[in-house]
């Protein structure tokens, strides 16, 4: 049986930055992940992330941002009411930053940080199938298929918003169904995107269209009721690219698309515990949130930078480990921040839920007056960069 300090579960993007950030720690760390790591492939991949700056900061003090490829920077965010008086833009250069965030695919950012545990002190099962994870007072014992058991002083479950270890550990969740479905595409378009992050609201939804790193290609994430997204996703491209044009009002001219059209339901959840006997839930496991500004990625990564600093500060390698209390200030942090954000954003849904003339007056003169409000516009725009609430020490600016 192999012995180790912590054994992580989960090797996307937050499992993976814990593993990162925990190679110099001195602590025997082992990862599992399902699936063997995949090459970045030439083609851009469907899902993307909004990284803002707290995220970035992280991820330079890991080393691991010079090594993040095909990122692309946005200076200005859009937000409008289709068809309505609502708009709102937001300009990095009013906080003398030089961008709000970066665009990033999830792979690429997966890819840089597996680049990083090449050749360090991380043990690392991939592909790894794990059969059972059983808790007693000795450790966390996780068997899987093919290799000799471990047995884990912590267990750190970064495996997913439907995450298996969660489910075993009978965490109890508060979620809701937004009755929608995102229809999530890359997108070709006739004018540059200049480096702007747009997000159009319309009766049926919200639709964002986020800049990849070259001029004329975007990501779409179009949030729309379920037979709705699953329609658009049948339509014939021809008829596809129409729609979206005009969805978009032609804010990029004529839209084409340049991969396949996956839908994906969206639904809101956070567990009402993150630490149960010997293990603790971070990233999609613990909390997911509507897509609606990019941000899920963002509280996942400062779960991470925060479970990082709490274990470097309080975990001695090879320590039986018998009282877990040393958590239990991070496990309140993390829960207040996903709540708070889960709160802002569905605030931030139901401001441009459509409604009749009077309320759509009523909010285009609201959001008018906040475009022009100084003080409130830039705490937006320090929120979207990750610079409100407290932040852990890796992703605070130097």
């Amino acid at each position: 049986m192999k012995r180790v300090d912590i054994a992580i579960i989960g090797g996307g993007m937050v499992g993976l930055t814990v593993a990162v950030g925990l190679k110099a720690s001195g602590l025997k760390v082992i990862l599992f992940e399902q699936q063997e790591p995949e090459p970045l492939a030439d083609t851009p991949a469907l899902r993307v992330s909004a990284l803002n700056l707290a995220a970035e900061q992280l991820l330079r003090r890991l080393d691991v941002w010079q090594h993040l490829v095909r990122k692309q920077p946005y200076g200005r965010m859009d937000v409008w009411e289709k068809d309505g008086p609502a708009h709102l833009q937001l300009h990095a250069s009013s906080l003398m930053q030089p961008h709000l965030g970066h665009m990033v695919e999830n792979r690429a950012l997966v890819a840089a940080l597996w680049q990083q545990l090449v050749g360090s002190s991380i043990a690392v099962r991939s592909p790894s199938r794990i059969t059972s994870v059983s808790t007693s007072s000795a450790g966390v014992l996780i068997l899987s298929e093919q290799d000799e058991p471990v047995l884990a002083s912590l267990v750190i479950a970064a495996d997913g918003a439907n995450s298996p270890l969660r489910q075993q550990l009978k965490i109890p969740m508060a979620e809701w169904d937004y009755g929608h479905s995102a229809l999530v595409a890359t997108i070709e378009t006739e004018l540059p995107h200049d480096g702007c992050a747009r997000q159009l609201f319309s009766p049926q939804g919200p639709l964002a269209l986020l800049p990849l790193w070259q001029p004329n290609l975007v990501s779409i994430v179009w949030s729309q009721p379920q037979e709705r997204a699953h329609q658009r996703q049948a339509l014939a491209v021809d008829a596809f690219n129409k729609a979206l044009t005009i969805a978009s009002d032609g804010v990029l001219g004529r839209c084409s698309l340049v991969s396949e059209r996956v839908v994906l339901p969206l639904r809101a959840r956070y567990a009402r515990e993150l630490i149960r006997e010997r293990c603790v839930l971070i990233g999609d496991a613990a909390h997911t949130i509507h897509p609606l500004a990019g941000q899920g990625v963002n509280l996942g990564l400062m779960d991470a930078a925060a479970l990082i600093e709490v274990i470097r500060r309080h975990m001695v390698p090879g320590s039986e480990l018998q009282d877990l209390a040393f958590l239990a200030p991070y496990a309140r942090w993390r829960k207040t921040e996903a709540v708070q954000l889960l709160a802002a954003m569905e605030g931030f849904k139901q401001l441009f839920t459509p409604g009749d003339g009077i309320s759509r007056w009523l909010r285009g003169v609201g959001i008018a007056m906040v475009d022009q409000m100084t003080p409130l516009k830039q705490q937006l725009m320090r929120r979207a960069m990750g610079l409100t609430g407290e932040l852990p020490a890796l992703a605070r600016p130097e």
